[in-house]
């Protein structure tokens, strides 16, 4: 939306200067123009204003309404909140397996420390006599 707001910024300050031209062709008068001339420059400005306020009536009709804002906001909400309490689910199970695999490798760690106490206790007893 921000983009539709910066080309509507951009025409109507387009417009204006269109505008603005169009108004210093219309009061020099004693320029020397020839009347073919100034009619062409009249005729080309009104174009142009015609063409941007055109433009500016299409991106005016771009904007999303209020209604339709909020109206899609909510469904973006309610779409996220299922998401959220998906992307929970899957954390819970995720931390569920992380723990009991943690679970088994303390379980494996205390064996292994568990077998080496018992290695160095019969190594020491057989090199004491």
């Amino acid at each position: 939306m921000s983009d539709r707001l910066t080309q509507l910024q951009e025409e109507t300050n387009r417009l204006a200067q269109y505008m603005c031209d169009a108004v210093g062709v219309l009061q020099d008068s004693n320029s020397g123009m020839t009347p073919d001339k100034k009619k062409q420059d009249i005729e080309n400005f009104s174009k142009l204003i015609s063409d941007t306020s055109g433009n500016i009536n299409l991106l005016i009709d771009s904007l999303p309404t209020v209604e339709s804002g909020t109206s899609s906001q909510y469904n973006r909400l309610i779409q996220l909140i299922k998401e959220n309490e998906e992307a929970d689910i899957l954390l819970r199970k995720a931390k569920d397996q992380a723990e009991k695999q943690l679970h088994l490798i303390k379980a494996a760690s205390s064996h292994i420390a568990n077998s080496q106490l018992k290695i160095r206790e019969k190594v020491s007893n057989q090199i004491a006599p």
